[in-house]
């Protein structure tokens, strides 16, 4: 597992999620949760966003489910490289672009 292609999947993600916003953003937020079950997987998002102070709740601008798909490569890499097996993670993104990760187990 390379950091290089965790950072590419980040950005990936974050892209989607700031293409989504439509507009400016004080902050960006998505929850993705991750299920794997025999012969499949699943991504369920909860995506908002912050614009002038209030807080917005919406879908991804998505329509090919990329982020599905990211989140599940990026699941995998790092279950290959430490065994680990989350179930959720949170992508926050500041207004300046700066994001920052959480993963739940």
């Amino acid at each position: 597992m390379s950091i290089e292609q965790q950072v590419q999947i980040l950005n990936s993600l974050t892209q989607i999620m700031h293409r989504s916003a439509r507009g400016p953003y004080e902050a960006l937020n998505c929850e993705f949760d991750y299920e794997a079950y025999v012969g499949g997987w699943s991504v369920g998002s909860k995506y908002s966003f912050v614009r002038e102070g209030l807080f917005v709740s919406e879908l991804l601008d998505d329509p090919d489910d990329e982020a599905s798909d990211w989140v599940h490569a990026l699941h995998e890499l790092m279950r290959q490289h430490t065994g680990g097996d989350w179930k959720k993670l949170i992508v926050v993104v500041d207004c300046d672009g700066k994001a920052s990760t959480k993963f739940a187990y």
